[in-house]
């Protein structure tokens, strides 16, 4: 029976190779969409996981309220780890990370690199972590102060390509900055790329004697993300209570700060930290949500097509139904031979699908930044692959099994007409289609129209030709001596010394306050410390007042120019804020500009207050470079030499800060493209339907359109014959799509504070694009149908 099965199977493919190619193609598409997706969620979820205990392992967080704001804070005091070792029977292991934020030079007497991640950890990070350690001894590493484990890169950088072969390379001295040597203690290997904790090298807790009284191991300073081992018989839930008012034990902030537990499994894609507290890699659950959603509804729209395709050709299968039923088969046999057709078809897309897979993988990545593979060699991924396969294929299959085992016998083999079975099954499942095409149609317009209007929305100051350079270590202490060499270049229009990026800048305080504040209100405001060139240079204007002068003294010390937020948030005009006096960090002053509000989050956020000083006492951070046009290489060439003047051992870090501000928008650019892609491709299965529903109306309906022929219909009034049924389906899906696709993208915009207006021309260029496309889909059918010659379609007659 089932090798009976199998042959009609085959025959009915072979015999049927246009609604088998239609079948089989798109739910082809829509499996390979389902792959990728499935595949980019393994590896997004599969983060932290690689950790033995990973389910007993959390980051402690904090809430810290300032000036009235609530906001989550990553990172907690250094003496936290050990005070909850103590205090709690609960935790059996802790473990602090922080990070230098400096550039960190190794050196040996041959050799010298400069490591991008360097963390601060404790001893126990190799044993509360799953990180291995390649040499070194795991219960002693990063007890000593000065001691430091690297990675195998780093190793060869220092040592040769040939590091391994040494045994001495334990206990080498290596320089670092501010004359400390440290001592290297062990190579770890580098961390999976599956891990949102990353590092070159790893130094002591012990390191610059956190220990003792310095500024980096005290209760009101926070610098390390905190991590806690508990014990497998603690309950999270009463640990978590008393854990919550734990710090009101130690510091004596009249602004309450609490304390929460964060799964180490939900550190990559639940993060959301404010003050960029959290460096450690992470992501978003809301774009595994999207990818998840438009995947899902590519596979969908392939699966109605199967189901259209299938009861629409009822007839065909009819008296072969009654046939079976007549000699003795019944109602289940009937279901499964249906069923296995359907599950066969799936099975042979799947085939298709792994062939699109490894086609487009290479795209995917580039997408998505990962390096995502197929994993044939895993038996959990090919169990899942047929378990997904087989209910693709059950969901395929179920309602066309049901609905041909149905059929009586006695009806069928006596006359049988099926132009009318599941007609409005039919015509619902078009609707739906063309429906969930629009939706991400229109979608991809908003998403497009609302990125370009962020990017080039006037932020307030001017970003072209602006560099960035980052000063590192004691060259911020000679940041004037590289601005007047880098003035004399002609390439070179403006220079400036500053405190900070002008992308996504978040240092903020709120030990502020002015003339005529209310008693107990309290502001959390953006800091910067810069030079009088610095409006010249970034192109900001003033709305009121001065600019910062050299040649009055007091400017360095008692003069602020903050911004029209500000000056709105403190009560006054622009005008009104002049001459008004600020106390900033306890040092007294006044106000002596106002400019205008610029741009220093991202377009997500509203512009807040912000205030500039002029304190040239102080190191600065960085410079803003303005180039002239067409000269950029010769300026990037000028900014290294300078910096080398003063600095052989390690390279400038410079960005251009148009770039770096585009890339803030870089994950939204990307969810763009791939709604953008499924988009294409809903339209495209849907067309393939729309094209398969044609061929088999035309063929139900030939010799009508031969009489029409011979009574005098011309190939044009047939061609609307036929189309012009479909075409009002798809109509009616595009109305029903575009209240549906202005709810949800008015629900996206709403993430941002500056957004666009939906405009009814975006659903006229969808709901056109759309019925152009069906109406050529359509009309390819109907043509065909149409020039037929009468003599051989009423031949039977």
């Amino acid at each position: 029976m089932l090798y009976n099965y199998l042959k009609i199977a085959f025959r009915n493919l072979v015999r049927n190779r246009v609604y088998s190619l239609i079948n089989i193609g798109g739910l082809a598409i829509g499996l390979a969409c389902c792959i990728c997706i499935g595949l980019y969620i393994w590896d997004e979820y599969s983060y932290d996981r690689f950790h033995t205990s990973y389910k007993d392992i959390y980051r402690v967080v904090e809430k810290q309220t300032q000036a009235g704001a609530t906001y989550k804070v990553a990172v907690t005091p250094g003496p936290l780890a050990t005070a909850l070792q103590t205090d709690f029977a609960e935790v059996k292991q802790t473990c602090r990370i922080g990070r230098i934020w400096y550039s960190g030079v190794l050196q040996t007497p041959q050799a010298s690199v400069e490591p991008e991640d360097i963390l601060v950890t404790d001893n126990s990070f190799f044993h509360l972590f799953d990180f291995k350690l390649l040499r070194g001894n795991s219960g002693t590493v990063l007890s000593n102060p000065d001691d430091i484990v690297i990675t195998p890169r780093i190793a060869a950088q220092l040592f040769g390509s040939d590091w391994q072969q040494s045994d001495s390379l334990i206990g080498t001295m290596l320089t670092f900055p501010n004359g400390r040597t440290l001592t290297v203690a062990g190579v770890a290997a580098p961390p999976p790329t599956n891990s949102h904790i990353q590092f070159d090298a790893l130094l002591s807790a012990q390191f610059d004697r956190l220990d003792t009284n310095s500024g980096n191991y005290t209760w009101d300073n926070n610098a390390y993300h905190t991590y806690v081992l508990l014990n497998s018989q603690a309950r999270t839930e009463p640990f978590a209570a008393k854990l919550y008012h734990y710090l009101d034990k130690f510091t004596s902030n009249t602004d309450p700060t609490t304390l929460s537990l964060q799964p180490l499994s939900d550190i990559y894609l639940h993060s959301d930290f404010d003050f960029q507290s959290d460096w450690s890699k992470t992501s978003n659950s809301i774009y595994i949500r999207i990818f998840l959603t438009t995947g899902s509804i590519v596979l969908l729209i392939a699966l109605f097509n199967f189901v259209n395709l299938s009861t629409a050709r009822a007839m065909k299968r009819a008296r072969e139904v009654g046939v079976r039923k007549a000699i003795g088969a019944v109602k289940n046999q009937l279901v499964i031979q249906f069923m296995g057709e359907a599950i066969g078809t799936t099975f042979i897309a799947v085939g298709v699908a792994l062939l699109l897979v490894q086609l487009f993988l290479p795209a995917v990545n580039d997408i998505s930044g990962k390096l995502l593979q197929v994993p044939f060699q895993d038996t959990r991924f090919c169990l899942a692959l047929c378990v997904f396969t087989f209910l693709t294929g059950v969901l395929a299959g179920i309602y066309p099994a049901l609905h041909l085992s149905d059929f009586q016998p006695v009806i069928v083999l006596k006359s049988f007409s099926a132009t009318h079975s599941g007609k409005l099954l039919r015509q619902s499942i078009v609707v739906a289609q063309f429906s969930l095409s629009v939706v991400l149609m229109v979608s991809t317009i908003v998403i497009y129209k609302q990125l370009t209007f962020i990017q080039n929305k006037n932020l307030g100051f001017d970003k072209s030709q602006l560099l960035y350079v980052r000063l590192k270590n004691e060259m911020r202490a000679k940041g004037a001596l590289i601005k007047a060499d880098l003035q004399k270049q002609a390439s070179i229009a403006q220079v400036t010394t500053t405190s900070g990026n002008l992308v996504d800048l978040n240092t903020s305080t709120d030990s502020f306050q002015w003339e005529g504040q209310p008693a107990g209100d309290r502001l959390l405001i953006t800091h910067m410390n810069i030079d009088p060139d610095f409006l010249a240079t970034t192109g900001m204007t003033l709305a009121a007042g001065r600019n910062f002068s050299t040649s009055r003294v007091t400017d360095t010390s008692s003069a602020y120019i903050i911004n029209e937020a500000a000056a709105k948030r403190m009560g006054w005009t622009a005008q009104q804020a002049l001459g008004k006096k600020l106390q900033f960090w306890n040092q007294q002053g006044q106000v002596i500009g106002v400019v205008k509000d610029f741009h220093f989050h991202p377009v997500t956020t509203s512009i807040e207050p912000f205030v500039f000083r002029y304190w040239p006492q102080q190191n600065i951070s960085g410079l803003f470079v303005k180039v002239h046009p067409y000269k950029i290489h010769e300026a990037i060439q000028a900014i290294e030499e300078a910096y080398k003047v003063h600095n052989s051992q390690t390279a400038p870090y410079y960005e251009f800060v148009d770039q770096s501000l585009n890339s803030q928008y870089r994950t939204e650019q990307n969810t763009a493209r791939i709604v953008f892609y499924f988009a294409v491709l809903t339209i495209l299965v849907s067309c393939l339907g729309l094209f398969g529903l044609a061929t088999y109306m035309a063929e139900q309906r030939i010799k009508e359109i031969g009489i029409r022929k011979v009574l005098g219909a011309s190939v044009p009034e047939i061609v609307n014959l036929l189309s012009k049924d479909l075409l009002k389906l798809v109509g009616i899906g595009i109305g029903v799509a575009s209240p549906i696709a202005w709810y949800v993208m008015n629900q996206w915009l709403q993430n941002f504070a500056y957004r666009i207006e939906i405009e009814w021309w975006m659903f006229g260029i969808v709901g056109g694009v759309a019925i152009v496309i069906a109406l050529l889909t359509i009309s390819l059918q109907s043509i065909r149908a149409a020039l037929v010659n009468p003599v051989h379609s009423l031949r039977s007659e």
